[in-house]
């Protein structure tokens, strides 16, 4: 009989777990679980944070005439491809250089000096998205963010 009486428990202990997950309400932490991927799952390659989404904005606002769409390069054959600019394997620049290079710009190159514009959040919000591209798991095109598909399924 004790057996019963232990499988009785460890059984509802188990049913009570799930009603309280299912009556669980619906909020930031039910809604992320929702939308995160399974773990066999690719990566959303667009799914960025806001400030690397905040930054891909400033990009196609002031950088993409020269740099190319996406940070592609190609645009101007005087402006770098960003993606290998800030890549180990390519031109390894650094965050300080690439931050002090768009606030003061490259006169010579004709890079226009964007500190009267951006300030210096901006220009770290900018190399947060041309990082992500340089790395690789940002793919080309709109990114999106967690609170933009939230929006969608309401």
């Amino acid at each position: 009989m004790h057996s019963h009486v232990v499988r009785g428990g460890v059984i509802g202990a188990c049913v009570l777990a799930a009603v309280a997950v299912a009556v669980e309400p619906p909020g930031p932490r039910r809604a992320a679980a929702a939308l995160a991927p399974a773990p066999d799952t690719v990566r959303d390659s667009l799914l960025v944070s806001d400030s690397i989404y905040q930054g891909w904005k400033w990009f196609h606002v002031y950088c993409f005439r020269c740099h190319g769409e996406d940070a592609i390069g190609g645009v101007n054959p005087a402006a770098p491809d960003l993606r290998w600019a800030l890549n180990p394997t390519g031109g390894s620049y650094p965050r300080d250089s690439f931050v002090f290079t768009a606030l003061n710009g490259r006169p010579a190159k004709g890079m226009p000096a964007w500190k009267v514009l951006l300030d210096t959040s901006a220009i770290y919000e900018l190399y947060q998205y041309v990082k992500a591209r340089s790395d690789g798991w940002l793919k080309a095109g709109h990114p999106h963010r967690l609170s933009d598909l939230e929006a969608k399924r309401q």
